[in-house]
């Protein structure tokens, strides 16, 4: 087995197992470098440059004749020949994959490419890498003018949109959205991280592009994170209902269903090593529905447990999953006023005796019968 704890870019991309996981996806595989990458998150960001490497390799395998190839190899050999003569360098010894027929010549303009980027500086390692992102290119396949707004400061940016929402961009991020709005929907396309304050209209959906999400809200206010260098993509719900769609670069939301949908305090991750989409909640849920007497309101006294979970919903508006019967002579005494809310519910598996936990979005409470 490999120790790929010191593998760098280039390493991964001449590993055979490695290869295999990026273009076949097999069970196996996905666990065992779903895994690794939990154990090694700091090698994540060399992981996702050698996979879109060897993606774009294979993509670009059909469309280039051999003798293109060896005439690109023959031009970085030659610049890479002129840097040599200008400073000491020396030549890597790389080993050649044996499995699939394309990959000897994938492997050649690999390490070319590699090879020459890292000779020069990082700035041309990520042109030839990352050429344009997703929210470069789906703006640019737009036929029609839009506002682009950035924040290369230090602190937020409030952004007021044609409609009256209300965007507050965080830093080294920006959007771009047409003025006045499109007649269907209320187009926002996103590259970084954002809040949004949407005006609500029924009759035009409010959507954002960001990267491999879309997300269609009616009048909302949620929080998304899509820088393009992260692992990640985030959809986290303050208020009201969110839709969140998967897309590839061309596709529109009204011609898909959600995947997944978001109420407040949930949110949903999507993985893109892993193209996984995963919906939870947030870290530290906040009460929604504050009654004017909260501080008595979640005060109990020999009451049913049923009636502790009932309140709290009413209060979090987060589905809490359990056995009505099961629990029917399970009562309990406590203030829960000040606590976060999962604090709260330890407090009470606590006092009857069960456990609970947090799955797709809900809160599953594990209990025993009380007598």
């Amino acid at each position: 087995m490999q120790n790929y704890k010191n593998f760098n870019t280039k390493d991964f991309i001449l590993d055979d197992a490695f290869c295999r996981w990026v273009l076949q996806k097999s069970e196996t595989d996905n666990q065992f470098w779903n895994q690794w990458l939990v154990e090694n998150s700091e090698k994540s960001h060399q992981v996702m440059i050698a996979r879109e490497i060897i993606l774009k390799i294979q993509s670009a395998q059909n469309e280039i004749t051999e003798s293109e190839l060896n005439e690109e190899i023959k031009r970085f050999s030659e610049k890479r020949k002129q840097l040599e003569n200008t400073r000491l360098t020396s030549k890597p010894n790389f080993t050649i994959l044996p499995w699939y027929k394309w990959l000897k010549y994938a492997a050649i303009l690999a390490i070319a490419i590699v090879g020459f980027a890292l000779l020069t500086d990082h700035d041309t390692m990520k042109k030839l890498t990352f050429s344009e992102t997703p929210y470069e290119k789906r703006t640019k396949m737009l036929d029609i003018a839009l506002v682009e707004v950035s924040n290369e400061g230090s602190e937020n940016k409030t952004v007021k949109l044609p409609d009256g929402s209300h965007v507050l961009l965080s830093k080294n991020s920006k959007i771009s959205y047409p003025k006045p709005f499109g007649v269907d929907q209320r187009a926002v396309y996103l590259s970084g991280e954002a809040f949004f304050e949407v005006v609500k209209n029924p009759s035009k959906p409010f959507v954002v592009y960001a990267n491999e999400l879309a997300t269609r809200v009616l009048g909302t206010s949620f929080t998304i994170s899509s820088y393009d260098k992260d692992n990640e993509v985030k959809v986290i719900v303050k208020t009201g209902k969110v839709a969140v769609f998967p897309l590839g670069l061309e596709d529109e939301v009204s011609d898909k269903k959600p995947e997944v949908m978001l109420t407040p305090n949930q949110k949903v991750v999507f993985n893109r090593i892993d193209n996984q989409m995963k919906r939870s909640l947030v870290e530290i849920p906040e009460p929604l529905n504050r009654k004017p007497d909260f501080e008595r309101y979640l005060v109990f006294e020999n009451s049913p447990v049923t009636t502790v979970f009932e309140k709290l919903y009413e209060v979090y508006n987060i589905p809490m999953v359990y056995d009505t019967a099961l629990m029917e002579n399970c009562r309990i005494t406590a203030e829960l006023g000040n606590q976060p809310l999962f604090q709260k519910l330890d407090l009470i598996c606590k006092a009857i005796d069960a456990k609970y936990e947090v799955i797709d979005g809900q809160i599953v409470i594990h209990a025993k019968k009380c007598n």
